[in-house]
């Protein structure tokens, strides 16, 4: 009602409705504010709950972290009355198998050294033949990779 009395009183016209009493300008009115005290009401049920939901799932993160804490709590109790029981140390190491397989790998070092040796040494007796150039072209198919000329 407020809104139209201010309408009309700006536009400076009388209101007609208000007036001459029209009984469904009033029911409509009515129903206007009681919609309006509804809807009031309902929203402020709706946040109470939301803010109630809120604090049950802040309370439900802070069981489930205290369960989560005292079940590691207890695993890491057992874990340690089981590792101090065991006796590991001293730990003990079976060197033969170590010293086999660092002599393997030795082994293989000394293949590739023999190969570049054998390389070196071909190319050596090229070079002492003078051939060297024609004996590199002749191993490539014909292609000459070094220009000796």
């Amino acid at each position: 009602m407020d809104d139209e009395e201010y309408t009309s009183i700006a536009m400076g016209e009388p209101m007609y409705r208000v007036c001459t009493g029209n009984y469904e300008y009033r029911l409509v009115l009515r129903c206007r504010q009681e919609a309006r005290a509804r809807f009031a009401k309902m929203r402020k049920d709706v946040l109470e709950k939301i803010e109630l939901l809120d604090q049950k799932h802040v309370q439900d993160i802070v069981f489930q972290l205290q369960r989560f804490v005292s079940g590691m709590s207890r695993y890491y109790d057992e874990c340690y009355a089981v590792l101090k029981e065991a006796d590991v140390f001293p730990i003990e190491v079976d060197l033969s198998r170590t010293m086999i397989n660092y002599g393997g790998q030795s082994q293989a070092y000394d293949d590739q050294e023999d190969e570049e040796e054998e390389e070196e040494e071909e190319e050596a007796k090229d070079k002492e033949e003078g051939g060297g150039g024609v004996g590199r072209q002749a191993e490539n198919g014909g292609e000459k990779l070094i220009d000796d000329e």
